[in-house]
């Protein structure tokens, strides 16, 4: 695997340590969400185990609630996050959109959240940066949680 397997379409995202671009995977024509750290950039601020704690629980969550990884790679400058690419984009645009949500929207997100929390709790993982730009809404417009950077695995409570 390598960035060059895939076709970059645009910038949907940028952090500290990289971005996050939606791809073509060239084999397939999928659409995919790639998140591209530097690799210096993560070591200058010792931030290599979150990245390894994102990983991780990206790898093992297989559930509905957290937006899937397909694979990952590196290459002599970057880390790679392979995902999947969610249509809707994120909760604070769609605020943005709607301005105001009305009972019945703001019932069904806030209970999906609360699923989606319960899921990770169940897990032994705290998402520590809950946030609308970290909760993705997918193409049948359900929530998935994103950005484990700051996230913790935990024994126990």
């Amino acid at each position: 695997m390598s960035i060059r397997d895939y076709d970059p379409l645009a910038i949907i995202g940028k952090g500290a340590f990289g971005e996050v671009r939606v791809c073509r995977e060239k084999a397939t024509g999928s659409i995919v969400a790639i998140k591209k750290m530097k690799k210096d950039e993560m070591h200058k601020k010792n931030q290599i185990i979150h990245m390894r704690t994102e990983r991780e629980i990206l790898i093992s969550a297989k559930n509905p609630w957290v937006v899937g990884l397909r694979c990952s790679f590196q290459d002599d400058y970057f880390l790679y996050l392979v995902m999947d690419f969610c249509i809707g984009g994120d909760f604070m645009s769609l605020l943005m959109r709607k301005d105001i949500l009305n009972e019945e929207e703001s019932r069904f997100y806030i209970a999906e959240l609360i699923l989606a929390v319960e899921a990770l709790h169940k897990m032994d993982c705290i998402h520590r940066d809950l946030k609308p730009d970290n909760i993705l809404i997918d193409k049948k417009g359900h929530i998935q949680l994103s950005d484990f950077g700051l996230s913790k695995l935990s024994v126990s409570y």
